[in-house]
């Protein structure tokens, strides 16, 4: 079976650090495609990449981390300057509680993908920060914006952690497969990357190339200049991306025969 891989880089727009380094890894590396924080600080600043580069690009729904909502107040899921909570946990347990304006949130998620199509075009996926999208409250709403806005792929993330975190991840992960094969919706054969995710380098990357199974992979990287000063998060962004634009991962794919893609491309 052929193995084709889709190298994807989450939270362009985020800021400029983390954009620039996309950029770089998508010009001088082996980065096929990145999703979008429309709401995020270096947005405005990346479109003209995005629209004259060809990259194929996502919606990266964004309503944690202390970005600011793109449609206004959300009860329940913003602080008192009105920024999205930074805590994942409190976010997580006020989604699976209900305590929050779903409508609102609703009209969030709809203005963000809106945004990004109006700047853009054709938008070819969706994910989202933190794999939020998983979440009951939050699947059914996704899937009928990808419905309402013709996108194709979702993204079904995997891990391979045994403990309570990685099965909780995999079975949430099941639940959306199986409802995305009813609305005749796309994802990925498998996921990699969330075991690496900040803190891949060349070494591990070779090791994922070496081990990829046949059909479509989507490998989830962050790829950037450092951040730290901006995000708590010890994520080794450099790394990433020196490990993407290394002369190392570009010999092994043509080695091992694997073909680089992206979502637009998998018809």
């Amino acid at each position: 079976m052929k193995r084709f891989l889709i190298v994807h880089a989450d939270d362009f727009g985020l800021c400029e650090e983390i954009t620039e380094g996309i950029i770089k890894a998508y010009r001088k590396g082996i980065l096929t495609s990145t999703s979008v924080v429309v709401n995020g600080s270096y947005f405005e600043e990346g479109v003209d990449f995005l629209k004259d580069s060809g990259i194929d690009a996502g919606i990266h729904l964004t309503f944690v981390g202390g970005e600011k909502p793109v449609s206004g107040y959300i009860d329940g899921l913003v602080d008192e300057k009105g920024l999205f909570l930074k805590s994942y946990g409190d976010v997580i347990r006020r989604l699976i509680s209900g305590s929050f304006d779903k409508k609102a949130l609703q009209k969030e998620l709809y203005g963000q993908i809106g945004i990004l199509k109006d700047k853009i075009g054709e938008i070819s996926h969706i994910d989202s920060h933190q794999h939020l999208h998983l979440l009951p409250p939050i699947r059914s709403v996704m899937i009928d914006a990808a419905t309402e806005f013709k996108i194709k792929w979702i993204r079904t993330p995997h891990s391979r952690f045994s403990g309570i975190s990685g099965i909780g991840l995999n079975i949430l992960g099941l639940l959306l497969r199986r409802k995305l094969k009813k609305h005749h919706l796309s994802f990925a054969d498998n996921f990699i990357g969330f075991e690496e995710r900040g803190h891949l380098n060349k070494e591990r990357l070779l090791a994922l190339l070496k081990n990829l199974k046949g059909g479509i992979t989507e490998l989830m990287v962050h790829p950037g200049y450092d951040a730290s000063f901006r995000y708590d998060w010890q994520y080794s962004w450099k790394d990433e991306l020196d490990a993407l634009v290394s002369d190392s991962a570009k010999d092994e794919l043509k080695k091992s025969g694997i073909i680089l893609t992206n979502f637009s491309e998998m018809k």
